[in-house]
């Protein structure tokens, strides 16, 4: 029997008309034979911070620590994004299995606390 994996990302808002779905709670769910972690870690990631979302930088938390950076830039129709996960990731994942995102722009990320 396979267990059953979750995740649960929710983000801060980023405008007026974003509070509407405050706090945009998404979750994710697989089974663990399905699972390549850093490589499924990311693209979960990149689906709930997905091309539609405002170019900031995005630190998101597990529990009250840092997991991980998002930076991601629009220009025009151009839009990347890098993702960074802190060395510990799986451990803070498998203690916490919900990720929160505050952002900042690019110019204020220092602004962003490494704890929450």
């Amino acid at each position: 029997m396979y267990e059953e994996r979750r995740i649960y990302m929710t983000r801060d808002s980023f405008c007026m008309g974003d509070d509407v779905t405050a706090p945009n709670k998404q979750t994710f769910t697989w089974h663990d034979t399905d699972w390549c972690p850093e490589i499924d870690i990311n693209g979960l990631i990149e689906r709930y911070l997905g091309p539609n979302l405002p170019g900031f930088y995005w630190r998101g938390f597990a529990g009250s620590e840092r997991i991980v950076d998002v930076s991601m830039h629009r220009k025009g129709l151009e839009f990347s994004r890098r993702i960074k996960l802190v060395e510990n990731w799986q451990e803070l994942l498998r203690k916490n299995k919900h990720i929160h995102f505050l952002h900042e722009k690019h110019e204020d990320k220092e602004n962003l606390p490494d704890r929450i």
